[in-house]
């Protein structure tokens, strides 16, 4: 693992015709440890100069470290849960307490893949729902993309023929191998 990486933790479990697949964020601990020492010199500078401060730069400056702890603690908690079902695709993000939840009916579902990281966006899984385009799985890597297609391929076929599928043609969007067996 290198210094600055951020890959999350990655879980897949198959139970009773569902693929639930749990991904935890993993941050470097270098770079929490580096923010969070960040945020001491920024808290001690302002304590130092607090009485020689206007009274909008104190608040600013109360602001701002507010929001700086906020997003520390951001960066380590939130976790994603997406369960496919033959009948619909859900994904559960939990962050800070606070929980968003998405549906999608499995019919509606196609074009299912892995998105490299861009420069406007960060890589995971991304399928068309309808007329719009969905991501989910954020910040995974390649393999372990292909990890949770494997095992969508494998436990539950004929959703993942469904949600793989270019819409109007008959042709599959994955090239399988023809490992099963």
């Amino acid at each position: 693992m290198k210094l600055f990486d951020y890959e999350p933790t990655v879980e897949i479990t198959a139970a009773s015709g569902v693929l639930r697949v749990t991904i935890e964020p993993r941050p470097s601990a270098f770079l929490m440890v580096l923010e969070a020492a960040g945020i001491l010199l920024f808290s001690g500078f302002t304590v130092r100069q607090w009485s020689n401060l206007p009274p909008l730069w104190r608040i600013l400056l109360i602001w701002a470290e507010a929001c700086t702890v906020v997003a520390w603690f951001y960066q380590l908690s939130g976790s994603e849960e997406v369960l496919f079902d033959p009948e619909k695709l859900s994904s559960r993000n939990n962050t800070l307490g606070w929980e968003r939840r998405r549906e999608y009916s499995v019919q509606e579902c196609s074009e299912l893949e892995w998105k490299a990281q861009s420069r406007h966006d960060h890589p995971g899984l991304q399928c068309k729902a309808g007329w719009r385009t969905v991501h989910f799985c954020d910040y995974i890597s390649q393999s372990q993309a292909d990890e949770i297609l494997t095992a969508l391929q494998h436990n539950l076929p004929e959703v993942f023929q469904k949600i793989g599928a270019m819409p109007g043609s008959g042709k599959s969007h994955f090239t399988t191998l023809g490992l099963s067996g």
